[in-house]
Order: structure tokens, then C-alpha cells, then sequence
């Protein structure tokens, strides 16, 4: 008998720990992807035949990665603090059904503003250790009692919708009326390994980078050779129908001394114009 999805709810736990409660760490997820990649090379020598039970070198450790993407509600504060500035440097623990998957470090973030439609974000993720066989073979397991038991934990009035999201200063870059925005945060990360072990022990944070999207009906002003300065910070409020905030994020920001490094606009006969412009800021 095959899976469902509704026997695999995602989980992501509280940042450098390694257990997870059910209650508190779900993540609305409408689809998830989990990928395993050995790295293996032939093994050929001189003057023997290949053997066929062991055909091949392994010489590094299994990359496993984790992607997800996920609607926002208010209630659900655990699952989503990997977006907090505080976790930039930390691991997370993830749970897909009843598999988990330890020191998960996140590679890029990407969240989507529009109106009429649930905010949605997109995670990627790096695990250092993943499910794997062991002296009982993991597989693919569906969680017997998903949400712990509770029933389906979606609640819309406290989903964070596009139209209830307020933006400022987005005039200081685009027109009045925005239709678009994307926001996306990538991190640099250095895996080190140690002697005597085969997986990572742990990633180092090289880098961070941000940049906003924003689509609109028009430009502040097109840019020169080197971008455009911001002079005030450019910012996007998360709310739910209610009113009320996610704790993890109640913003997405360009600060002061971000560019806009990319505009562009198009039109077709018998409709408006239509631009879009880019921020770029290296946080770390």
C-alpha cells in the first residue's frame, strides 16, 4: 500500500537541538523533496578484472538535502524559526513523517508576496545527518498520528495573505502600486569534516546574501552604472486576516545601504506598463 501525503507532515524543530514536539513544530508544507546523492567513482585497476561485488569507491560523505515549500500561519512559531537572524548560524532538526533528519542547515530562503493568495516560502536545506540504514534499515515511514492526534491544524483566518501585507517606502524605488514581491536569502556554508569521522560534524557560515523582487506600474528612476542607493529601508509587514503577526518574521527588509542593481520594464499594446526592480544587500 502506498503513502499519502497526509501520512507525511513536515516538522522542523527549535534551532541546536535535537528532538522535536509535534504541537509546536509543524510547517504547513504543500510539497517537500528530499534528495540523497552518493559520491562514487569506478573502481578500475591494472590488470584485474572488475570486481562485481564491489564495482565502486566512495570518497566522500552522503549529501542528503531537504527542500520544502510551505504556507505561513500564525500559530505556528516553532516551525519557522530557521528565518530568525538568530539561527543563521545554527541547525534545525526535521522530521517527514516519522523520519528524521539531524543538523539540517539551511542553504536559501525564499518567500512570495502577492495579492488574493497565501504568502508562501520556499526552504533548502543541507543535512549532515540524515535518515540512513543502520543496524534496523530506515524507509520511508508515514507518522501514525500526524499533527500528535489533533486534526488538520490549518486555521485560514490566521493564514498571512498577500493583501493584508503592508508594504513602506517601496516608492523610493517603484511605483505606488505593487503586484509582486519576492524576497530570497542565500547562505554561504563550509562543511568540515574531522578525523576519524565520515560525515560533517558540523557547517561554518561564510556569507549571506538578500535580495528583493518587487514588480510594479512604474520606477523611481533608472538606474546608472552602479545601481541605485537606498536611503531608507524598504520594508514588507507579514499579518494575518486578524491582525495579528508571526513572531519568527514580522518583517522582510532591505536596510539602509542596500542597491537597486536591476530594473526592468515592458508593455503590450492595450496594457500598462509593467517594471520591476531589484535590491541586492550582503548582510555577512
Amino acid at each position: 500500500m502506498s503513502l499519502l501525503y497526509s501520512d507525511l507532515p513536515v516538522y522542523v524543530g527549535l534551532p541546536n537541538t535535537t528532538g522535536i514536539v509535534e504541537d509546536d513544530a509543524y510547517v504547513p508544507a504543500t510539497q517537500v523533496n528530499v534528495n540523497y546523492n552518493t559520491n562514487s567513482a569506478p573502481r578500475r585497476n591494472l590488470g584485474v578484472n572488475v570486481n562485481a561485488g564491489d564495482q565502486f569507491g566512495f570518497g566522500a560523505a552522503l549529501a542528503a538535502t531537504i527542500s520544502f515549500t510551505c504556507i505561513l500561519q500564525e500559530e505556528f512559531q516553532v516551525g519557522f524559526e530557521f528565518f530568525a537572524d538568530e539561527a543563521n548560524d545554527a541547525y534545525v532538526p526535521i522530521k517527514i513523517g516519522d523520519n528524521f533528519f539531524q543538523k539540517c542547515y539551511t542553504t536559501d530562503i525564499a518567500i512570495s508576496i502577492a495579492p488574493d493568495a497565501p504568502v508562501t516560502l520556499q526552504a533548502n536545506f543541507i543535512c549532515l545527518d540524515p535518515a540512513v540504514g543502520g543496524l534496523v534499515d530506515e524507509k520511508i515511514e508515514g507518522d501514525s498520528t500526524p499533527y500528535t492526534g489533533h486534526g488538520f491544524p490549518i486555521n485560514a483566518d490566521q493564514l498571512i495573505y498577500g493583501q493584508f501585507c503592508t508594504v513602506s517606502n517601496m516608492e523610493d524605488v517603484v511605483g505606488n502600486v505593487q503586484s509582486q514581491i519576492n524576497f530570497k536569502r542565500t547562505y554561504q556554508r563550509t562543511p568540515i569534516y574531522t578525523l576519524g569521522s565520515v560525515n560533517a560534524s558540523t557547517a561554518l557560515l561564510d556569507g549571506i546574501e538578500e535580495e528583493m523582487s518587487i514588480t510594479s506600474t512604474g520606477l523611481k528612476n533608472l538606474i546608472g552604472w552602479s545601481g541605485d542607493y537606498l536611503s531608507a529601508p524598504v520594508t514588507v509587514g507579514l499579518s494575518a486576516q486578524d491582525g495579528s503577526a508571526l513572531d519568527f518574521v514580522t518583517q522582510v527588509s532591505m536596510a539602509v545601504g542596500a542597491r537597486v542593481l536591476t530594473e526592468g520594464y515592458n508593455v503590450a499594446g492595450g496594457d500598462t506598463v509593467a517594471t520591476t526592480a531589484t535590491i541586492k544587500q550582503v548582510t555577512l
